[in-house]
């Protein structure tokens, strides 16, 4: 017997979080380049981010083959949020030419370890410049455990970005996470949502 879900946010009934959905007009258009592993957890927020931004577009797969969307993306305008030594800071150039003519925003969805593992098997990404963070938001997702500090979801990452890129308001997309957190939480014991929550 299958589960009943939304059409919409292909949540059960009891967690669905259409509800807080808003419909976000961003100028800065999102790929996310999504792990195949990630689809089905429910705690991902990839999907939430979709149904949320008018310009956003998640890709499934692990290389080159999988996401041949990147040929397609404008060398100059296009920049991949990962932190490495390369990385612009977005913080610190927020008013810069660089990050105002930025037209596309790649971020991978997957764990730390499935990411480095994208961005190896995925040699098209080394054609963009990638941005990142100086100074991480607070970390708002707490019932999905990382094992790095500077961990973030992917719907984190992308209204921190959308944020410092073109001021985009990130209440919205933190309002869809915390009710998110709200319905994957609300069965637990009380003891075990203490754990995650405090």
């Amino acid at each position: 017997m299958t589960r009943q879900l939304c059409e919409r946010c292909q949540f059960t009934p009891s967690t669905c979080i259409c509800r807080a959905v808003s419909h976000i007009n961003n100028k800065i258009r999102v790929i996310i380049l999504q792990h195949p592993s990630e689809e089905k957890i429910a705690k991902n927020t990839a999907k939430l981010v979709n149904l949320s931004l008018t310009g956003c577009q998640i890709v499934k797969g692990e290389n080159n083959n999988d996401f041949a969307i990147l040929k397609s993306l404008p060398l100059e305008s296009t920049v991949l949020l990962y932190p490495n030594g390369k990385a612009i800071n977005l913080d610190e150039k927020a008013k810069s030419a660089e990050i105002n003519n930025i037209t596309h925003l790649i971020v991978i969805d997957g764990t730390w370890k499935k990411a480095y593992k994208i961005l190896q098997l995925t040699t098209l990404l080394n054609q963009f410049k990638t941005v990142s963070f100086k100074q991480l938001p607070t970390n708002r997702y707490a019932i999905r455990k990382a094992p790095r500090a500077d961990s973030l979801s992917t719907l984190e990452a992308v209204a921190h970005s959308l944020f410092l890129i073109e001021q985009l308001n990130p209440a919205p997309l933190y309002n869809l996470l915390d009710e998110l957190i709200k319905k994957q939480t609300q069965h637990m014991p009380e003891h075990v949502k203490a754990r995650y929550l405090n």
